[in-house]
C-alpha cells in the first residue's frame, strides 16, 4: 500500500508530527510513506528514515502548478491519504489527486471529503498528540511511548557546516550561541527586541570567546537586522540568508539556543541543542520544546493564552520575562560545545 501523508504548514508543527510519522511507519511498515509538504518545509522531513519519498508542493499556488502537482500525484497512485493539515483545501486537493481513502479530522467543512472522519475535540493535550491521536485511529490501538521528534543531520551536511563556518572566520574550537530573536507567527510571540539586545550585550561580557549566530527566515531579516545594528564583538546575522536545511545544520553545531516559541525553537529541540524558550501568548503545556534540554520561561497573564499575530495591548505576558531570568537559565545549560564535537 501507499500512503502519503500531508505536512502541517509550519516548521514547529512539522517537526511536532514526527513522533505520529513514525509511529506510523512501526505499525504500518511494509508501506511506501510518503509526506507531501509544501517546499520551504520539507527541508525538516530530509533524512529521516521513516520516511520513503518527500514531494514538496508549491509554498504558493498558481493554477498551472496546482493542477502540474495533481497530476504528479494521480501517477504515484496513493491507496491512502492522511491530513495532518486542518483545511478544506488540503482535503479538496487530496480528493482531486485521486487518493481514494482520505483520513483527518473533521473541520473546515470538509467532512464530506474525508473517508474517515475522526472528530474534533478541544485539548489540553501537547500538540504532538493532535497527530499522534490521527495515526492512533488508524492503527486502531494506543501507541505509547511516543517516538522521538529528532532531525537528521548526515556526515555530508556535517562536512559542509564545518567548511562553511571557517569562511565566517569561525573556527573549529569557537563556541556557538545561536539566538533567534522573531518568530514567524507574528511579533505577539517575541520577546522585546531591546531585551535581546541588553541580553546580548551582557553575554558578550561574560562569554568573549564567543560567536553569537542570528538566525530567522527572510521575512524577519528587516527585524533582526535593525535588533542587532551597533552590536559590538563576533556576531553573525544570518537571518535570511540561509535555506531552512542549512540553518538547521549550522544549528545542530551551536552550544545553546536562545528564542521565542517558533520553528527554530522546536528545531534546536528536535537536535538536542540544549535550549532557553521565551513564552508568552501561547500555550506552553501544548507547544513546548520535544527535547531535553530546555529552560522554559512563562509567567503568563490575564488575558493570555491569546493566540494573536499581533498583541494590541502592552505585550504584558512576554515582558513579564526579564532579561536576569533568560542569562540565569542560559547560564545553568551552557557549556561550550566546538562546532566538531557535534
Amino acid at each position: 500500500m501507499n500512503t502519503a501523508i500531508r505536512s502541517p504548514n509550519w516548521i514547529g508543527d512539522g517537526i511536532m508530527c514526527l513522533p505520529a510519522i513514525r509511529a506510523y511507519k512501526e505499525h504500518f511498515p511494509k508501506e511506501h510513506l510518503a509526506v507531501v509538504a509544501k517546499r520551504y518545509l520539507a527541508d525538516i522531513f530530509l533524512n529521516i528514515p521513516e520516511i520513503d519519498e518527500i514531494i514538496p508542493i508549491p509554498d504558493r499556488w498558481s493554477a498551472a502548478s496546482y493542477f502540474a502537482s495533481l497530476r504528479g500525484l494521480r501517477k504515484k497512485h496513493f491507496d491512502r491519504g492522511i491530513l495532518f493539515t486542518n483545511s478544506f483545501a488540503s482535503a479538496l486537493f487530496f480528493s482531486l489527486a485521486g487518493i481514494g481513502f482520505r483520513s483527518g479530522y473533521d473541520r473546515d467543512g470538509r467532512g464530506w471529503l474525508l473517508s474517515d472522519k475522526i472528530p474534533f475535540a478541544q485539548n489540553l493535550e501537547h500538540h504532538q498528540y493532535y497527530y499522534l491521536n490521527l495515526v492512533e485511529h488508524i492503527a486502531g490501538k494506543k501507541i505509547g511511548p511516543c517516538h522521538p521528534a529528532n532531525l537528521v543531520i548526515s556526515q555530508a551536511e556535517n562536512e559542509w557546516a564545518a567548511s562553511w563556518l571557517e569562511k565566517q572566520g569561525i573556527g573549529a574550537k569557537t563556541p556557538l550561541l545561536a539566538v533567534a530573536p522573531s518568530a514567524a507567527y507574528g511579533s505577539a510571540k517575541t520577546w522585546p527586541p531591546e531585551r535581546f539586545r541588553q541580553m546580548i550585550g551582557i553575554w558578550q561580557k561574560t562569554n568573549p570567546d564567543c560567536s553569537i549566530l542570528l538566525l530567522g527566515g527572510p521575512a524577519e531579516k528587516d527585524r533582526i537586522t535593525a535588533m542587532a545594528d551597533g552590536l559590538p564583538g563576533r556576531i553573525i546575522n544570518l537571518a535570511g540568508r540561509l535555506t531552512l536545511r542549512r540553518a538547521i545544520v549550522i544549528l545542530a553545531r551551536c552550544g545553546l539556543f536562545i528564542g521565542n516559541d517558533s520553528g527554530l525553537m522546536h528545531a534546536a529541540a528536535a537536535l538536542a541543542v540544549p535550549l532557553v524558550a521565551i513564552f508568552g501568548p501561547t500555550e506552553p503545556g501544548k507547544t513546548a520544546p520535544l527535547g531535553e534540554p530546555y529552560r522554559l520561561l512563562y509567567h503568563g497573564a490575564d488575558c493570555a493564552p491569546c493566540l494573536n499575530r499581533e498583541c494590541p495591548a502592552d505585550h504584558r505576558c512576554m515582558a513579564a520575562v526579564s532579561v536576569g531570568e533568560v542569562l540565569a537559565a542560559a547560564a545553568e545549560l551552557w557549556k561550550p560545545s566546538p562546532p566538531g564535537a557535534k
